[in-house]
């Protein structure tokens, strides 16, 4: 092969793969742009809160000052949720970030209950004056078919942090969030159909489990949902900068990378 040919079918090949790589799918929200109150995002989502036995929220759900605020500070018995439209190629795996702040007023009640970030068959999602329905467990998960990553804030010696369905240890107890503090971090969390991960920042003790065993089964029709409540213990949740990022289907740059060795073959006769 001659060395201009040869710089030629290396450049065709190179171009090939590159243009065959898979883009991965995601969903990306910074709840940046809406009004203080919005609750419908317009990206398919679903932001919402119960009802009280007169058929008012209890707390309001909605984006604040730039964030997802679920759950109020001194607002007794609230329970929120955030639902995210499936993603493709979520039964590969996934990754997702988040940035989070939670406060609790000094001299009220002890922070209470926690949040839960999950992935699965979300339950259909309804505002009823009492129980978790459409809305989840919080720091329990979120119900249904579901693997789920729960901070744990109220205060009975279990504090701490939980992988709901992973068969690997999955408990960490730690110091969340103390009366009249308010902290802010960022979680991570990695799904594949074997392992999963889950870490904390900013936190006083954080999530760090690392490559936990699982035997939960991802689909691509599954979505994604953030699930929080606050009981006679209470603090603020707010949610931010949420990036969801699923691994990409390889079929397709495999086969178009062959059809680029197939051309550098053809070229070299």
């Amino acid at each position: 092969m001659k060395l201009k040919q040869k710089y030629t079918a290396l450049i065709g090949l190179s171009s090939g793969f590159l243009c065959s790589a898979a883009t991965a799918a995601s969903y990306l929200q910074d709840f940046d742009g809406f009004a203080d109150g919005t609750t419908d995002l317009g990206d398919g989502s679903a932001i919402s809160s119960n009802l009280d036995i007169a058929g008012n929220p209890v707390g309001r759900a909605s984006v604040q000052g730039g964030a997802l605020r679920l759950t109020e500070d001194d607002v007794n018995s609230q329970r929120a949720s955030f639902r995210i439209p499936a993603v493709a190629n979520s039964s590969l795996g996934w990754t997702a970030t988040f940035d989070f702040t939670m406060f609790d007023a000094a001299g009220g009640n002890p922070p209470a209950d926690g949040f839960s970030f999950n992935y699965g068959e979300i339950l259909p999602q309804t505002t009823l004056a009492a129980g978790p329905t459409g809305h989840g467990n919080a720091e329990t998960g979120m119900g249904g078919t579901f693997i789920g990553f729960a901070i744990d804030t109220w205060q009975d010696g279990g504090q701490g942090f939980n992988i709901w369905g992973a068969t690997g240890t999955n408990r960490i107890n730690g110091n969340v969030l103390a009366s009249g503090v308010e902290v802010s971090g960022t979680a991570t969390i990695s799904w594949d159909p074997a392992t999963t991960s889950f870490t904390t920042t900013g936190l006083g003790d954080n999530a760090t489990f690392v490559d936990v065993p699982h035997t939960f089964v991802g689909n691509d029709s599954y979505g994604f949902s953030f699930s929080a409540r606050t009981g006679g213990a209470n603090e603020e949740l707010r949610i931010d900068n949420l990036s969801i990022v699923t691994v990409p289907e390889p079929s397709g740059a495999l086969l178009l990378g062959f059809a680029s060795c197939g051309l550098l073959l053809r070229r070299r006769r």
